[in-house]
């Protein structure tokens, strides 16, 4: 099969399509001919090894010293069913899936194994595998910090990075759950933000929020610009602060600070269940993918160069069957 492989760290350039042996599923588990992936922010992370400062040996740590443990990098898939194992009993060739294996990689490759009760759920009708994909790992992030943050129908949240991929699904599940939602994003970004159901849409080249009146149930930093001691005279009495995206120093000071939320550097980004919600609610027509642009896995260095920019509308997809 072919799979895009990572040997060293680097810019995107030490991507590489190649051939590499199609894995066989063993007892309990299950093979999925993907068709498409995603690059994400956390594949461009650790491909480059860029990470907040004092990080750094955490993370060679945990993937690699001098190069990626796993080589082949991917958080997510979807495609069908292609072989089950001797004990499969919940699944079966042709299941349209998405699929992931988290923070052990693996997904941008033609072929993915995974565990049965691992995190697989079936794709609604209707829902091309590029949609579906598109949901995964911005919903994922988003319904977990929603979990940490247990926000209730009728309070206030402040999303900043609102229109990456993160961004865009925690406006729609947030808006689902009933919240008052204020984005901050660029102005190019805006309409479409309004669009994904934003209350009030702030463009953050014009508007200091850090500075401003209002103040909120809940602030959710997907980008990392606006870090908790900025931001915390914007909260109200009992009001989270959801950091998804911060340095060591502010993962660290989490730990005493009551009102942030962060899920730490070991934590997987999504299970099972999130990935049946999803796709539950996208099903019953209540999320809307948001894909910035689709590749073919021949330019996936492409893919890792626009997530590399920081300027990504969504998802960026990545199509392993040519498409």
């Amino acid at each position: 099969m072919k799979a895009a492989v990572v040997t060293r760290y680097g810019p995107p350039e030490v991507v590489e399509v190649r051939d590499v042996p199609t894995p066989e599923p063993g007892e309990g588990e299950v093979r999925v001919r993907a068709h498409v992936t995603t690059v994400s922010s956390g594949d461009s992370r650790v491909r480059a090894l860029r990470v907040p400062r004092g990080m750094g040996l955490a993370v060679r740590l945990k993937f690699g010293w001098s190069a990626p443990k796993q080589p082949i990098l991917g958080v997510e898939a979807a495609g069908e069913v292609d072989a089950v194992g001797p004990g499969v009993e919940r699944w079966q060739v042709g299941d349209r899936v998405v699929v992931s294996r988290g923070f052990d990689f693996g997904c941008h490759a033609e072929h993915v194994v995974v565990a049965q009760d691992g995190t697989l759920a079936r794709i609604p009708d209707g829902w091309s595998y590029a949609d579906a994909v598109a949901l995964l790992f911005g919903g994922g992030t988003a319904l977990t910090f929603f979990d940490l943050g247990k926000p209730v129908a009728g309070e206030r949240i402040l999303v900043n990075g609102a229109s990456g991929a993160v961004g865009t699904m925690a406006v729609q599940l947030a808006k689902h759950r009933g919240l008052q939602v204020t984005a901050v994003c660029s102005g190019a970004n805006a309409e479409l933000v309004e669009s994904l159901g934003a209350d009030e849409v702030l463009d953050h080249t014009k508007v200091d929020v850090t500075r401003g009146a209002d103040r909120y149930d809940l602030i959710m930093d997907t980008h990392g610009s606006t870090p908790f001691g900025r931001m915390k005279g914007q909260l109200k009495p009992g009001g989270r602060f959801l950091m998804v995206s911060g340095g060591l120093g502010a993962t660290i000071a989490a730990g005493w600070q009551k009102p942030v939320h962060t899920t730490g550097m070991n934590a997987d980004p999504v299970g099972a269940d999130a990935y049946e919600e999803l796709m539950a609610l996208a099903g019953n027509g209540v999320l809307r993918p948001v894909i910035d642009r689709t590749v073919p896995l021949a330019d996936i260095a492409e893919a890792h160069r626009r997530v590399d920019g920081g300027h990504k509308v969504g998802a960026v997809v990545v199509a392993l069957d040519g498409g």
